[in-house]
């Protein structure tokens, strides 16, 4: 059994760079140097999201990210 994971996902198109995500969890968050936005460091886009599953140690620094993100389009499952 592998290390355990959640998912993470955003819709990058309604960020507005804010940079709160990068500064709770650095490890998944980058801001782009080119846009302004969010980037979710190894996202997939998936529809209107970038996608991503992440080592469940990292989920309270996530949490944390989605909570601080005054558009609130990051969600987390912790169900997969």
């Amino acid at each position: 059994m592998g290390t355990k994971k959640f998912k993470i996902s955003h819709k990058r198109n309604d960020c507005i760079g804010c940079g709160s995500c990068a500064i709770y969890a650095k490890r998944q968050w980058q801001m782009n140097k080119d846009d302004g936005k969010a980037d979710l460091i190894g996202g997939k886009k998936k529809g209107d999201f970038i996608v991503s599953e992440v080592d469940i140690d990292e989920l309270e620094n996530n949490k944390e990210a989605a909570k601080a993100c005054p558009m609130q389009i990051i969600k987390i499952d912790k169900n997969i």
